[in-house]
């Protein structure tokens, strides 16, 4: 959001692919399109017209004259409409100097991290960098380099911050910190992911308790980082968010515990449980304001047996309802937050994934309520022990 200190300068609200702007003072909303806002967000960094248009060749893949033709007639649109702090003038395209080639520069910081069996190297190019991004990784530091894997770079160019990756001749191009950051962790895990074995990847989140682990999967918004956030807190160990990979080989959880990425709508649920909730850093991620939980280190090379499977569903106002499901309701519920299995489909993986769920106790929980919501899957693991520990007792009989 542009700062409207003074009271005159207008305000941006992201509205899904563009901006609306607000005139303090002007009974008038002016609507960005997807375009439209990436030149008005550089330039709400004070980024001269030429970056601005380097940016906009690169973002959509047109000529660079085509592009400085599109900034210029912006900027004086937004100019005649008394949106912009400074007189327009010269939008002569200056010249983009080269991307230096891949570490050529000695880089500020180097640090080494094992994820998922997988260690690898981020050069930072700037203290900046390392400051923003190290600290949501420092779960994942090694102080090993045996069997480095792979060396990633980040660093500002003239116009943009640039990710990228030893031996990849593509680089990434980001607008902003946030969206490096952003880029940054998904394309790690991306990484690491290749280097799995694997039958299927849920989007969800995982927990472990004790030997084995629960599957919170769900589609943004259904409630499961929110509630994953909270049982941390009652004693279960953070496997990860987002990406949870399933092994071909044993049928286990591979651990991915990325930062768990709070939205702002589940900060007031969560202070009872992060009294400091309000004091950490706030980034942005698809262009809205979220909060990073850091969570312990876990050992990497480990994975996990699931205890069951738990879909949660944040209904406001409704009760907190858990109940036990078929398998083929829990495929189905599966497949509906976006469950991967390898393409093209063949019977034998299909096969092996149908009999892992055979085996694997499914759930659906509605919840308002974060506390009940938290004892009501405390209470399931607990039931499910002691009724392990009878029928282990009746075989002894």
């Amino acid at each position: 959001m542009v700062d409207a200190s003074d009271g005159s300068r207008p305000v941006a609200f992201p509205l899904e692919d563009g901006l609306v702007l607000m005139r303090p003072g002007v009974d008038r909303l002016f609507v960005l399109n997807a375009t439209a806002s990436g030149i008005w967000s550089d330039y709400a960094q004070n980024l001269p017209p030429a970056a601005i248009a380097a940016r906009l060749a690169r973002r959509f893949d047109i000529a660079a004259d085509q592009a400085a033709r599109d900034v210029r007639a912006a900027l004086a649109d937004w100019e005649r409409e008394g949106l912009l702090d400074f007189q327009f003038g010269d939008m002569r395209l200056e010249a983009t100097p080269p991307a230096t080639p891949f570490g050529v520069e000695a880089p500020v910081v180097e640090c080494t991290y094992r994820l998922v069996g997988t260690t690898f190297r981020i050069r930072y190019g700037e203290p900046m960098f390392h400051q923003r991004l190290h600290p949501l990784l420092r779960h994942w530091v090694t102080t090993s380099t045996v069997n480095l894997q792979t060396t990633f770079e980040v660093c500002a160019t003239a116009t943009d911050y640039e990710w990228r990756q030893e031996g990849d001749e593509a680089s990434l191009y980001c607008a902003t910190v946030d969206e490096l950051i952003q880029q940054a962790l998904y394309r790690i895990v991306e990484y690491a992911c290749r280097q799995i074995p694997w039958l299927a990847f849920f989007h969800a989140a995982a927990l472990g308790d004790g030997a084995s682990c629960i599957v919170l999967p769900g589609l943004s918004g259904s409630g499961k980082t929110t509630l994953a956030a909270a049982l941390l807190q009652s004693g279960f160990e953070y496997l990860g968010d987002e990406t949870i990979p399933l092994r071909r080989d044993n049928g286990r959880i591979v651990p991915l515990p990325g930062p768990l990425c709070l939205k702002s709508g589940s900060w007031p649920a969560l202070a009872a449980y992060y009294p400091t909730l309000d004091t950490w850093p706030i980034y942005h991620r698809w262009g809205q304001p979220v909060r990073y939980l850091l969570p312990r280190s876990t050992d990497p090379d480990r994975s996990w047996p699931v205890r069951t499977l738990i879909f949660p569903r944040y209904v406001p106002g409704g009760a907190t309802v858990l109940q036990p499901i078929a398998a083929t309701a829990a495929l189905q519920y599966l497949m509906a937050a976006d469950t991967r299995l390898p393409q093209p489909l063949m019977p034998a993986d299909v096969s092996a994934f149908v009999a892992w769920l055979s085996g694997a106790p499914a759930y659906t929980l509605t919840y308002d309520n974060l506390a009940e919501a938290v004892t009501a899957v405390r209470e399931l693991l607990l039931d499910e022990s002691q009724e392990l520990n009878r029928e282990a007792n009746r075989g002894e009989l």
